[in-house]
């Protein structure tokens, strides 16, 4: 994969984000850490309640149950949030021109609907793999081998 110098590459799940910037010639991809965020997301039935609620019908008698929200996922999701934003200052501030995007296919679902459109329209690529757990040297192989 041929990511561009001054590129940032943003890698992430619902708990975990490193942001690169490339400084490698071109053609060679030599990832630099610009940020790493961190935030331990509790399972659901730690966080509350697993069971759904309950709703009474309209006679009274017969009660159905309502959906059950996934706190974990909404967690997940806020964290995700959350790093968009500081992604949209950086992008206001000009220290990114380019972005490079990697997450599972959840979270890179979830970071398409909140990105603004001024940090959207910077986005070259998208990779829907977690190599969140990856070490920087082998992030750096893995992005050369991509065709």
């Amino acid at each position: 994969m041929i990511i561009n110098r001054q590129a940032w590459v943003v890698v992430a799940d619902g708990g975990r984000a490193n942001i690169y910037k490339n400084v490698g010639e071109i053609g060679e991809v030599k990832l630099v850490l610009v940020r790493s965020t961190n935030q331990h997301t509790e399972h659901t039935h730690e966080i509350g309640r697993d069971q759904p609620g309950r709703l009474s019908g309209n006679s009274g008698h017969a009660k159905s149950a309502l959906e059950s929200t996934d706190l974990h996922q909404v967690a997940e999701d806020k964290f995700l949030k959350a790093m968009i934003e500081h992604l949209s200052h950086d992008v206001q501030d000009g220290q990114c021109k380019e972005l490079v995007l990697i997450a599972p296919p959840h979270a890179l679902g979830e970071m398409r609907k909140q990105l603004p459109a001024s940090v959207a329209k910077l986005v070259v690529n998208e990779i829907s793999k977690d190599y969140t757990h990856m070490a920087i040297n082998e992030l750096q192989k893995t992005l050369m081998n991509i065709h």
